[in-house]
């Protein structure tokens, strides 16, 4: 190992030495800097190193830098004559520019749908069935969520042997003052199994990761998972040990998107979400993850649209992100994304529209309110030392100095547009790294090939090594 050699010198190598006589503590203070892959080699050395691995590995170590999960080649299933490559996911590493292939547990990872990630290593997906599971794809570790039908608005119709066969999706809501005749009623929509996700899941938020020993019980703070669902884009919560969601608002509020707070990251079995409504609006829920309370909650930022001009001339292709910049400081971003139509002579079918990022705006919540910041100088600008990380899963910024590969002043973004079950299998997918000092937009180093795949919508990944 290149990295193994740089960090302990001459260590090791006089007579009488080997590299199993290492400290403990100085083999632990190696494997927390070594690149992903040499992680999973650094055990398999000796003993003495395998020892240092199993000591580290609950602490759950950061990776310096996320991966890009590509998505599935089709043609890769013909080539091995069988279905094994639904067993791989193939995660792009920005430190190298290489593509790791790493097995995955059933069902098979080219069927699911990423919804969801935590920088502690896991995703939140839905398989071909609908169903939500936790994910660590680095060790396979796995943890199934409370069943869709659990939520109020969904029903699953099922056959003789209990499979699913049908969802129907309803809307039926009193106001929040209880009048009934200012009850909203839709007809119920019927979808397959596998269509409803693309129809109930908007983003997963884990408040709480899985730790070693507690995934199942009630109250024993293995995990919460915050659901951000349609209709009307409510907030449910499920524990460790729920067999159902619980729904923690109204439908009055159409929530955009939430995080949980760096500041508590830490902080045992209490954990605070920042969540911003379509309105602007952010509330501080403060989660308790042991008990079966409702989060309470502080108002942080009244409602403020604080959109250009420009964004809402295309609100059609305009998302909008809530990111912590640092504890305690909140960032609004906004992607603009233009319409790529000129390959077509005529208008075309909405499955078929590509869409590219064409700029991102940002507002600095000040005082209580938002206000526009610079985001051009890459040494004074908002995000000077940092790189973002957005995308329909995660709202993650990073410092880049602990991270040489990355750029800083630059936003990396996967696709999370308006899209359906039938685009992301016909577009090509609008991954990329924006530069906020010159506005231009390129595919990640090592990633042109790959994206020509469509399916799953790739997504990043901040890979754990920790065994949960």
């Amino acid at each position: 190992m290149v990295v193994m050699s740089e960090l302990v010198g001459t260590i090791g190598t006089g007579p009488g030495c080997s590299w199993s006589d290492l400290p403990g503590d100085l083999l632990e203070s190696v494997l927390a800097r070594l690149p992903v892959p040499d992680r999973f080699r650094f055990p398999a050395v000796c003993t003495a190193w395998w020892s240092a691995a199993s000591a580290l590995q609950p602490r759950a170590v950061p990776v310096p830098s996320p991966w890009l999960m590509l998505p599935f080649d089709p043609t890769a299933r013909r080539r091995r004559g069988g279905g094994t490559s639904s067993e791989e996911a193939r995660f792009l590493s920005l430190s190298d520019g290489r593509a790791y292939a790493v097995p995955q547990p059933a069902p098979a990872i080219s069927d699911r749908l990423c919804v969801g990630s935590s920088p502690a290593g896991w995703l939140v997906t839905a398989d071909a069935a609908s169903e939500l599971h936790l994910l660590n794809p680095l060790t396979g570790a796995q943890v199934p969520l409370p069943p869709p039908d659990t939520l109020p608005f969904v029903h699953a119709s099922r056959d003789a042997d209990g499979r699913v066969v049908s969802y129907s999706l309803r809307c039926c809501f009193a106001d929040d003052e209880g009048d009934e005749a200012a009850t909203v009623l839709v007809p119920p929509e019927s979808f397959a199994p596998d269509r409803l996700r693309y129809e109930l899941y908007e983003k997963a938020i884990l408040v709480s990761a899985p730790r070693e020993g507690h995934t199942a019980a009630p109250g024993s703070g293995g995990y919460a998972v915050m659901l951000i669902c349609q209709p009307l884009s409510r907030i449910a919560i499920a524990r460790a040990g729920d067999t159902t969601w619980t729904l923690l608002d109204t439908p009055s509020r159409r929530w955009a998107d939430a995080v949980r707070a760096s500041s508590t990251a830490s902080a045992g079995e209490r954990q605070l979400v920042y969540a911003m409504d379509s309105a602007g609006r952010v509330e501080a829920w403060d989660v308790d993850v042991t008990a079966d309370t409702t989060p309470t909650r502080k108002a942080i930022a009244p409602p403020c649209c604080c959109c250009s001009g420009r964004a809402c001339s295309m609100s059609a292709a305009c998302s909008r992100y809530l990111v912590e910049l640092s504890p305690g400081r909140l960032l609004q971003v906004h992607r603009l994304r233009d319409a790529a139509h000129a390959q077509y002579a005529w208008e075309p079918r909405p499955e078929h529209v590509g869409y590219t990022t064409v700029a991102a705006e940002f507002f600095e919540l000040i005082g209580g309110r938002w206000a526009p910041v610079d985001s051009t100088n890459g040494r004074a600008g908002i995000l000077a030392g940092r790189a973002l990380f957005l995308g329909k899963n995660a709202s993650l910024c990073v410092p880049v100095d602990d991270c040489p590969e990355l750029r800083g002043n630059c936003v990396y973004f996967t696709d999370d547009g308006p899209w359906s079950h039938d685009r992301c299998r016909e577009v090509a997918p609008d991954v990329g790294v924006l530069d906020l000092a010159d506005g231009s937009y390129r595919s990640p180093r090592g990633a042109a090939r790959d994206l020509l795949w469509k399916w799953p919508p790739p997504v990043w990944v901040f890979p754990s090594c920790a065994v949960n």
